[in-house]
């Protein structure tokens, strides 16, 4: 009977044993978080975001918020000092490239990018445009957000801090302010004979109005 048990508590134990030694033979691959920059710490390291010139075959002046759209959001992003917009000129695809192809996500996580910001710019009625953004988190190969607004010829740089806050919201879970106004009192004249006016302008200093 003793010998019985004995015999019985050995084979639970190689069972055991067995269970261990599988479990440490298993791979293990570390769970990656969500794409998000913590902004709790004392010290953030700014995450690296690529802002891709948007697509568009439209010609004329609508044409030009491919170009300036993205350089709005880049300077916003930077200026917050929780981004670091990467140079242009290390970007592996170019907006004809996004558009047609898709991401290449490989190639840009070669390039230490963490999150990019495709777009299209296409024709919309009454002469308006049709602006189109995408956020992609380049190593779970996800896109994150995207979103389209129709907008008048003068009023494309308020996209551009709308999308911006978009961006921002997404990626840090936290309230933005780049589609806000700053009003201020502007002085102007010498020193003995001041003028002053009441001012308003976008948050980056643009568009200012008395």
């Amino acid at each position: 009977m003793q010998q019985s048990t004995i015999q019985t508590r050995l084979y639970y134990a190689l069972l055991w044993l067995i269970a261990i030694l599988f479990a440490l033979a298993i791979p293990l691959v570390p769970a990656r978080t969500e794409l998000r920059v913590d902004i709790t710490r004392g010290q953030v390291e700014p995450m690296p975001i690529a802002v891709s010139p948007f697509f568009t075959d439209l010609l004329g002046p609508n044409a030009n918020f491919a170009q300036d759209v993205p350089k709005i959001i880049a300077q916003n992003l930077q200026g917050s000092g929780l981004f670091k917009p990467v140079n242009n000129e290390a970007f592996v695809q170019n907006a004809a490239s996004i558009k047609t192809d898709g991401v290449r996500f490989p190639e840009w996580r070669a390039t230490a990018t963490q999150a990019l910001v495709t777009g299209t710019v296409t024709q919309a009625e009454n002469g308006k445009a049709r602006i189109e953004f995408r956020l992609w988190d380049v190593f779970s190969e996800k896109q994150l957000i995207g979103l389209a607004y129709t907008t008048t010829p003068d009023n494309w740089r308020r996209i551009a801090h709308i999308i911006s806050d978009e961006v921002y919201k997404r990626l840090t879970g936290e309230e933005s302010y780049f589609d806000s106004r700053i009003v201020y009192i502007a002085e102007s004249g010498p020193k003995d004979a001041r003028v002053k006016r009441l001012a308003i302008m976008d948050s980056d200093g643009a568009n200012v109005k008395y």
